[in-house]
């Protein structure tokens, strides 16, 4: 995401816009700090499922502190970990399948 319209917001592709619609509840449960089961398998998944989004690493950032707080791990955060991971993350999409249990699905469907 390189480009910005006249008001200077990043333009949305349709990349982007395809995994925020198919990920969207995934993407607002890890942010609120609520997505359940969130091991190193999930915490790769969200990852690439924000390589997608404008802002996806500052949004990881804010979704792995607010992880921390309400899981009353504070420390448990890095930003240095975080950072050196993003930069190594394949952004291969998770298959919605992976977030079944997760109620409502990747999308929130059903919730």
């Amino acid at each position: 995401m390189t480009s910005l319209t006249a008001t200077g917001k990043p333009k949305r592709d349709i990349e982007s816009l395809r995994a925020e619609r198919r990920f969207r509840n995934v993407i607002t449960l890890f942010l609120s700090g609520q997505l359940p089961d969130f091991s190193h398998q999930r915490h790769v998944q969200v990852a690439n499922i924000f390589k997608y989004l404008p802002y996806g690493r500052e949004l990881m950032h804010l979704g792995l502190q607010t992880m921390a707080y309400r899981h009353f791990v504070p420390d448990k955060y890095s930003a240095e970990t975080t950072d050196y991971w993003w930069d190594r993350l394949d952004g291969t999409l998770p298959e919605p399948a992976a977030f079944e249990d997760v109620p409502g699905g990747a999308e929130g469907r059903g919730a």
